[in-house]
């Protein structure tokens, strides 16, 4: 599961903040029917009329821009505003194919600066998290494992903490609590510091993964090669001595070097991650395989790694063979 917006928006809202801007944060909490955005969509929109993000395909967001200017005019510190398909508004702004959607609009005062600043430096520090707004009168407070809910929200802790467990958003029933929950961003290890690797960590910059590179030889995982990412020079073995992995990671081997990709894929056969794909031939996953099976593996779960690794788009070239990866890294993620 990933969070369901550009966590970068909140980056952005902080920047604007802190260039004295007038902020304010628009964030899907209901929608119905053929909704093109889930709930917890964000867009931000500040006094000039600047906007980032989104709340739907494009159909809608000219209107909320308005609505937020209008806010700004009248000084209001927040408002909920909805279109339907019954509205005539609704048909202008391109919401006739039967969606609905409810969205919650509020100027980042003061208050929801420090709270901004508290939830990004959390999101930083891959921390997971949850933010409760009473959409009666725009209160908010953070709650995670470690954080005592206020006064205000106390009463409803169950319910939040059902919500916080199952990684959902959503208003709790037959009340105006809104919980927005904040995941750690999957992590995805990817072994062999190849070309098609420095394709892979450049599109996914921008699609909140948690990228770990492990290749023993140095000159490949060079910090020249891949800036700002995390390499491991060490075989697999003692590289996942070295970082945290669960159900939840994925696992991209693209060596061809069964020295180097068959033991990280025994550890992620055994840990049962989420996504295993391995880079070769029909041929070479064909040996792979009887590899896998002579050291015990058996026949469903060598079946569960993805080789040739990625969907069939028929490109050749590195960055093709990076984007089709990427594609069946995502299909699998929202297969979960």
């Amino acid at each position: 599961m990933k969070n369901s917006f550009d966590e970068k928006i909140l980056d952005e809202a902080k920047d604007w903040l802190e260039a004295k801007q007038i902020v304010i944060l628009a964030t899907v909490i209901q929608t119905w029917g053929s909704s093109p955005r889930p709930v917890g969509s964000k867009m931000i929109i500040n006094n000039n009329g600047d906007f980032s993000g989104s709340v739907s395909g494009g159909c809608v967001e000219s209107a909320v821009v308005r609505e937020c200017l209008g806010i700004l005019k009248e000084n209001k510190p927040f408002k909920k505003i909805e279109f339907k398909v019954s509205n005539e508004n609704a048909w202008d702004v391109g919401l006739a194919c039967g969606g609905e959607i409810s969205i919650f609009l509020e100027q980042i005062n003061k208050i929801k600066k420090k709270l901004l600043t508290e939830i990004v430096e959390k999101k930083n520090k891959k921390i997971e998290f949850a933010i409760v707004t009473n959409l009666e009168n725009s209160d908010s407070c953070i709650f995670d494992k470690k954080k005592i809910l206020n006064r205000s929200f106390s009463k409803y802790e169950e319910e939040i903490s059902t919500f916080f467990k199952n990684k959902k958003n959503g208003i709790i029933e037959s009340t105006n609590i809104f919980v927005e929950t904040f995941i750690r961003p999957i992590k995805v290890i990817i072994i062999g510091a190849v070309h098609i690797a420095q394709y892979l960590v450049n599109f996914m910059k921008d699609l909140n993964f948690e990228l770990v590179i492990i290749d023993p030889r140095g000159y490949f995982a060079s910090k020249k090669r891949f800036p700002e990412i995390n390499t491991i020079n060490a075989w697999p073995k003692e590289a996942f001595g070295k970082i945290k992995t669960n159900k939840d990671t994925a696992l991209i081997a693209l060596t061809h070097d069964p020295k180097i990709d068959d033991p990280a894929l025994q550890h992620a056969l055994i840990n049962n991650f989420f996504y295993i794909g391995a880079l070769g031939s029909k041929k070479t996953h064909s040996n792979r395989c009887l590899r896998l099976k002579e050291s015990g593996f058996s026949i469903k779960e060598i079946n569960r790694i993805n080789g040739p690794i990625g969907i069939k788009l028929g490109g050749k070239s590195a960055p093709e063979i990076a984007l089709s990866i990427i594609a069946q890294l995502i299909s699998h993620i929202y297969k979960k």
